[in-house]
């Protein structure tokens, strides 16, 4: 009886005895690892092996920092950004992690153009004006300028859940002391035609450098017994990671070619969304075009897995593919989760339709229930995917047209190995 009246007493918040203590947190505290090199020109190879020892990683705290030099020419002012688009992430073209035994978690390929899409709709207006902006470099924020004495050197931090989806594990966990410790990552780096856009009417900043960078890792260490019990699960039964893995198929086409059939020819279990990118291959490496600025192309289509139609009936018009872009992350069923994905904005009294000309993609959903974890299709040889698409007019130039399949995988992880399920 006297059970059920503290039940009640708490739920009316009248109980007022001190709860017993209930974390495992010995000492929280933010540390640096550092790469191999403390300087990077473009197009190199940063290469990082974290050293945690027996720390957990708050993932959703921790951080990649960068202090980037823009080169102009010294006789002119130069200015360049990472133009509307896109962001410090424009830098990373490519990445690879591996565990300390070797085990490859992920190789990505165009993760920066991966990310100047998705950030687009998953985050929020203030989500860009808090941390997108001021931190990353989104939508012009960072110019290097060396007209003014200290701005052609600029600071850019990069929250470690945008460097690569391995970063936010589904559940909300840490990443443990057995994956962390020891992990090397890889990342390759954009070069300077691509990664940043002439800014103004100053002339364009011809390269740039990477005079400084580490990663900021919030790092929890574990009572004893609290650590025993896990190693002693690592060792017996292993820990298992669950994250978000994305692979990548890019389309040359020729010019003047009706009809677009892309197969993506990547074998899983839990295939989540499918995310398209259609960009010209004259506005890649322009100086003076967003590299990252991808068009809707006025056109019918759809995403066919199997015998299975996503959706049913083709999309035809563009408002549709909007909506479908912002249905495939679920920003209907959660509309307190606004979009930064504007279809339509207001530029000198003109009304632009920026989405289709700067962040237009083609995304699908291919979860069977996005209120259900696991609920995703599996993709394989018998059950293949395919993207169609059909122009209402055959582009006049040469395309290159980007698919992206994220995708569930599984790092079942002992005290010294690893290994990948997907």
């Amino acid at each position: 009886m006297a059970d059920t009246d503290s039940s009640i007493l708490f739920v009316n918040n009248l109980s007022y005895t001190l709860p017993t203590p209930s974390s495992v947190v010995t000492n929280r505290v933010v540390k640096r690892s550092y790469f191999q090199n403390r300087t990077y020109g473009s197009q190199s190879t940063m290469i990082a092996q974290w050293n945690t020892g027996n720390d957990f990683i708050n993932t959703k705290n921790s951080k990649l920092v960068l202090k980037v030099k823009g080169i102009g020419n010294t006789a002119d002012t130069s200015a360049s950004s990472f133009g509307r688009t896109g962001s410090g992430m424009n830098l990373i073209k490519n990445i690879r992690i591996y565990h300390r035994s070797g085990t490859t978690y992920t190789n990505t390929q165009s993760m920066n153009l991966y990310r100047a899409k998705v950030d687009r709709i998953v985050e929020s207006p203030a989500w860009y004006k808090s941390v997108g902006q001021p931190l990353m470099g989104y939508d012009r924020a960072i110019v290097f300028d060396n007209s003014v004495i200290g701005q052609d050197v600029q600071y850019i931090e990069i929250p470690l859940n945008k460097v690569h989806p391995f970063f936010q594990p589904h559940g909300d966990v840490m990443i443990p002391a057995c994956v962390a410790s020891g992990l090397r990552i890889e990342l390759d780096l954009e070069s300077s035609n691509n990664a940043l856009q002439k800014f103004g009417t100053d002339s364009f900043m011809k390269d740039y450098e990477i005079q400084d960078c580490y990663w900021s890792l919030e790092s929890y260490s574990l009572m004893d017994s609290a650590q025993a019990s896990l190693n002693t699960v690592a060792s017996t039964q292993s820990l298992e990671y669950l994250y978000t893995d994305i692979f990548t198929s890019k389309n040359s086409q020729p010019s003047n070619t009706s009809q677009l059939n892309v197969d993506i020819n990547k074998s899983v279990a839990l295939s989540s969304e499918c995310i398209g990118c259609y960009q010209l291959q004259s506005d890649i490496g322009d100086v003076t075009k967003d590299s990252f600025a991808t068009s809707y192309v006025d056109g019918s289509w759809w995403y066919l897995l199997g015998s299975n139609q996503f959706p049913q009936v083709k999309i035809d018009n563009v408002k549709s593919g909007y909506h479908q872009a912002l249905l495939a992350f679920d920003k209907f069923s959660h509309p307190q989760n606004d979009s930064a994905l504007i279809y339509d904005e207001i530029v000198g009294g003109n009304v632009a339709e920026t989405w289709k000309l700067e962040f237009g993609v083609y995304a699908m959903s291919l979860e069977r229930d996005t209120s259900l974890a696991l609920s995703q299709n599996p993709v394989n040889a018998s059950r293949s995917l395919r993207f169609e698409l059909a122009y209402d007019a055959a582009p006049a130039e040469q395309v290159l047209f980007t698919i992206f399949m994220t995708y569930l995988s599984s790092a079942r992880s002992t005290l010294l190995n690893s290994r990948v399920d997907v």
